[in-house]
């Protein structure tokens, strides 16, 4: 009964630990990056929210182009981008920004 109640509470946890926005409906930030890391989202979905660029930012871009999550990145942590990159097999054109 214990291990139930355990791994219950720990899908629980995992659910909500995965979840892309927040109980509002904003956006999450994406967490900083260190000196060249790439963030790769969908073309269509890329849109400006103040001082950050909202899309579905993912670390690679196989990940980027079948993720549906939105995430924000600050315009200031930008080195590099939006740059257009390549396309997916599902047809979505991918950009990429290169964080400082």
């Amino acid at each position: 009964m214990k291990t139930t109640l355990l791994l219950a509470a720990s899908l629980l946890l995992a659910a909500c630990a995965s979840t892309e926005t927040s109980i509002t409906g904003t956006p999450r930030a994406v967490a900083s990056a260190g000196s060249g890391n790439a963030y790769y989202c969908w073309k269509e979905k890329l849109d400006t929210e103040g001082g950050n660029l909202v899309c579905n930012w993912e670390r690679t871009a196989s990940d980027a182009c079948t993720s549906t999550g939105v995430m924000s990145i600050a315009k200031s942590s930008v080195a590099k981008g939006p740059d257009n990159t390549r396309r997916c097999e599902n047809g979505q054109w991918l950009v990429v920004v290169t964080m400082k």
